[in-house]
């Protein structure tokens, strides 16, 4: 009889504040877990994306092939493409015109195919950014401004060229990566942190 008075009596003030507090102090720790997992997400990538450029420079030498390396900023998406040594580099320039002549063009009128397709020995399909990390923006040799949106290529040459880009990458977490790749041997610079153009290609 006792037992049933006592539990149809609820929980007092001090019970709700201990749960209320219990809470809190769980929320306090789980919350840097969550934030260092997106900044492990965010290194990850960076790592593979550093790597992804060494095998792309080194299948541009091996095959005679030009490559690009592509970034889908919308749908934080990237891949490798390949196409003859006879392809000329995609400028801001040659992106306009081909504006200009989609939309005067007729709309039966079919675009020419690209002479760039899926380069599968080094990614066999298109590749997808973790959750909660994202691309940032991208500069290239080609772009004054970074690209914020849309597709942006990084091209690399069998003379042993690359054009040098700028990428930027962030997390949910609001931690940020610079990947600065440089115009020889493949190689790639990382920053934990925002670097703007001038301080990359200064050096």
């Amino acid at each position: 009889m006792k037992l049933w008075r006592a539990a149809t009596k609820g929980f007092t003030l001090i019970e709700l504040l201990v749960v209320v507090a219990l809470i809190g102090l769980v929320s306090l720790f789980a919350l840097p877990s969550v934030g260092n997992f997106f900044k492990l997400s965010l290194n990850t990538t960076t790592r593979e994306l550093a790597s992804l450029v060494k095998e792309t420079y080194n299948s541009t030498a091996m095959t005679g092939k030009v490559h690009r390396l592509a970034y889908d900023i919308n749908e934080g998406t990237y891949w490798v493409e390949s196409g003859p040594n006879t392809v000329l580099l995609d400028t801001t320039d040659s992106h306009e015109k081909e504006e200009r002549r989609k939309r005067f063009s007729k709309t039966s009128e079919q675009a020419p195919p690209s002479e760039f397709s899926l380069e599968k020995s080094i990614t066999r399909k298109k590749l997808t950014l973790p959750r909660g990390v994202a691309f940032e923006d991208v500069i290239t040799e080609q772009s004054k401004d970074p690209i914020t949106r849309g597709l942006v290529y990084t091209h690399f040459f069998p003379h042993g060229l690359t054009e040098q880009t700028i990428i930027h990458i962030k997390d949910n977490s609001g931690h940020q990566i610079t990947l600065a790749i440089a115009p020889l041997i493949g190689r790639t610079q990382l920053f934990e942190r925002y670097v703007k153009r001038e301080e990359v290609y200064a050096k």
